[in-house]
């Protein structure tokens, strides 16, 4: 099978590198190699476009260039936020606060927290995925270090009420760090992080197209956090360790095609979600999570009645459609998605359900072809 005839509908998971951010790679590489701590031209050189993708990333997140700091992921931006405050904390009582259906890098510190013996207050979902800001209040008090809500989750695109938590934690008497996980909502919402409330997020680059290994951690002028990593003096001191200034400047060059570009990009992913849809529920017995309810654009989850998932995404493949059965992060685990568990989804049917997920470079009838790829799989099936 070419290249060009396989339909990649994983953009959830990662998305390929966009052309101005492949060009941009290879042009740091071969002007600005050199270490940006440097004293040199070069490196210089190096220093030069690191600030200069600083400003400009900040600037598209309503952030200060010093709020922005660059990590590999977000996976490492979510497990500094998370356990930094806990670390050496003499305050014994002092506890967490997240939901049920974060990404693992989050439940995994949060697990982390707790296996130091300090409190973690795992946030309930409804049927729908989402979550109640009373929910989150009722578990907020004086020893309140971090509170951690995700913004839009990545296996079923549910949007969640973050700027009304925001605003409703503000009422309260407790000073804590509200954090965000938008690795997902970035891909599909302009963000501006301090219109929003919260203090510090978390973002990936190749879920925009850009580089894998590279993401952004904002944290807010108003908190101090501790390095997680020791050693030398890059990122304001905060995070030791060459920048990888190439992926920096690849992911701003992708940041703002993908920003200047999102109403346009945002209506065609939608219009081919739609089709997507539309078509399956038209023909088969299928059920779209948080079709009720405000979602990413991008995120489609469909439960299919009396099929394995596992099965179908096996099939789907071999029939030139890559999907996935939810966060390639717990992908081999072979395990109900935790996300489905916290929204109540039955034991019989929580393993039918695959997320298909639209990018960037989706194409006009994209959606119709996947469609019926799935449609005449299925008919195969029985």
């Amino acid at each position: 099978m070419k290249k060009d005839e396989y339909l990649y509908l994983d953009h959830a998971a990662s998305t390929p590198m966009r052309e101005v951010a492949f060009e941009v790679y290879k042009y740091t590489e071969s002007v600005a190699f050199a270490n940006s701590a440097g004293g040199h031209a070069l490196s210089r050189k190096a220093k030069n476009i690191l600030e200069e993708s600083r400003d400009s990333i900040a600037n598209h997140f309503g952030a200060a260039p010093k709020e922005i700091t660059f990590t590999s992921g977000g996976t490492e931006a979510d497990n500094w936020i998370i356990k930094m405050p806990f670390i050496n904390n003499k305050n014994k009582n002092a506890e967490l606060v997240t939901s049920e259906i974060e990404h693992e890098a989050v439940l995994g510190s949060a697990e982390w927290v707790e296996s130091l013996g300090y409190k973690v207050h795992l946030t309930p979902c409804d049927k729908d995925g989402v979550i109640k800001v009373d929910d989150v209040l009722k578990n907020v008090n004086k020893n309140t270090e971090i509170i951690s809500i995700m913004l839009g989750n990545n296996e079923t695109g549910v949007v969640q009420p973050i700027k009304e938590i925001s605003q409703a934690l503000k009422e309260l008497d407790s000073e804590y760090i509200f954090h965000s996980d938008v690795v997902q909502a970035v891909a599909n919402r302009k963000l501006d992080f301090h219109n929003i409330g919260i203090q510090s997020a978390a973002i990936s680059g190749h879920k925009i197209g850009g580089p894998k290994g590279v993401g952004i951690m904002f944290l807010s002028s108003e908190v101090k956090l501790p390095s997680f990593l020791h050693g030398g003096k890059q990122e304001l001191e905060r995070r030791a360790g060459t920048v990888n200034v190439s992926g920096v400047a690849s992911l701003s060059a992708a940041l703002d095609e993908q920003q200047n570009s999102m109403i346009v990009q945002n209506q065609k992913i939608l219009n081919e979600r739609t089709e997507f849809e539309k078509k399956l529920w038209n023909s088969l017995d299928v059920m779209v999570v948080g079709d009720t309810v405000d979602r990413l654009d991008h995120i489609s989850n469909i439960q299919f009645s009396g099929i394995n998932s596992e099965t179908l995404m096996v099939a789907l493949d071999l029939q030139g459609l890559g999907v996935s059965r939810g966060s390639a992060c717990a992908s081999g685990a072979q395990k109900p998605s935790h996300v489905l568990q916290a929204m109540k989804v039955s034991n019989e049917k929580i393993n039918s359900h695959l997320r298909f997920s639209f990018g960037w470079n989706t194409n006009v009838g994209d959606g119709i072809k996947a469609a019926d790829i799935v449609l005449s799989v299925i008919k195969g099936m029985s």
